[in-house]
């Protein structure tokens, strides 16, 4: 069956970007109609994504580990990294200018500490050592990754350390990471509408998710995303009126906008639109465009049970 289409070409600076929602408004001056006997299918069919956006940002750049002595004092380093690009040697020497503090020690008085941060390229593992430079002997009682809830910038993922409490009992505190450096700011990006679609997020909520694309390319060029399932997405049936459209390009990890530091992106859009189907259920036909019911009998059957088969009822009055 043959279907009416039309394709819509954006670009992201043609949208007006909503601060509170997330999404990008885009405005059309010919809207999208469907007549009254048809229902709207969408497709995202080609999107233009800059790597553009850097890998450290405001949303992933704290660094924090505190630390308790034994006997008392409370020890913290502390680092907001600058944002952009990093690769693991660059981290490593960033966080390798924390410089030492004092530690007041109930017990022994000030005692100053070190923080030593390394990079293992065969593990792609991050190290972190704490170790007292001046003072008298004490151990380290336990320390806290990223324990403080009151941020949410940390930079953990990055360092492969997640949110964690460790009893130390000792002088020195040696930690390697848990997981791998991972100094990719997202495999994926999310195009997102908030149109209501039969799509599932990856806890299998409804989302207004039209497509993934594959973030595969070197940083500062260009990926270059078609669609190749050619599935389309149906609207709903209220959704027959299109003067606008709202979308957003979200990570895959927290839903997080990703800025794209003034670079530009294009998404390529086709509305199809089909013939809405008749729900036969029996001999019951609900005709879903002017709400009303039919009830067809069999004229052979109507005479042998002597049943007048032209009533007509509407949805209303059988409700």
């Amino acid at each position: 069956m043959n279907k009416r289409n039309t394709f819509l070409y954006l670009k992201s600076n043609s949208g007006v970007f909503d601060t509170e929602s997330r999404f990008y408004r885009f405005d059309l001056i010919n809207p999208i109609i469907a007549k009254p006997d048809e229902l709207i299918n969408l497709r995202a069919t080609e999107i233009e994504v800059p790597i553009s956006y850097y890998n450290i940002g405001t949303f992933n750049n704290y660094f924090r580990i505190d630390f308790d002595l034994d006997g008392g004092g409370i020890g913290l380093f502390q680092h907001t990294v600058p944002v952009g690009n990093y690769t693991a040697a660059e981290l490593t020497t960033e966080l390798n200018t924390i410089s030492s503090i004092v530690v007041n020690s109930d017990d022994v008085g000030n005692v100053t500490f070190s923080l030593t941060t390394t990079f293992n390229t065969k593990t792609s593992k991050f190290s972190f050592v704490i170790a007292k430079t001046a003072g008298s002997a004490v151990d380290i009682d336990d320390v806290q990754y990223f324990n403080n809830t009151t941020y949410t910038n940390y930079i953990s993922q990055v360092v492969g350390i997640p949110s964690q409490s460790i009893n130390v009992s000792a002088a020195t505190s040696t930690k390697v990471a848990d997981n791998v450096c991972d100094l990719n700011r997202t495999n994926n990006i999310y195009l997102e509408t908030d149109m209501l679609l039969e799509s599932r997020n990856t806890i299998g909520d409804k989302a207004g998710i039209l497509s993934k694309i594959q973030m595969a390319g070197d940083l500062f060029t260009i990926v270059h995303w078609q669609n190749t399932n050619h599935e389309d997405l149906t609207l709903d049936k209220r959704d027959t009126y299109i003067d606008h459209i709202n979308l957003r390009l979200v990570t895959e990890d927290k839903g997080q906008n990703i800025d794209f530091n003034g670079a530009i992106w294009t998404a390529t859009l086709l509305f199809s639109f089909i013939k809405k189907e008749s729900i036969v259920l029996g001999k019951e036909i609900i005709d879903d465009n002017y709400k009303s019911l039919l009830y067809t009998i069999d004229n052979t059957e109507n005479e042998e049970l002597n049943i007048d088969c032209d009533d007509t009822y509407s949805i209303d009055s059988i409700n």
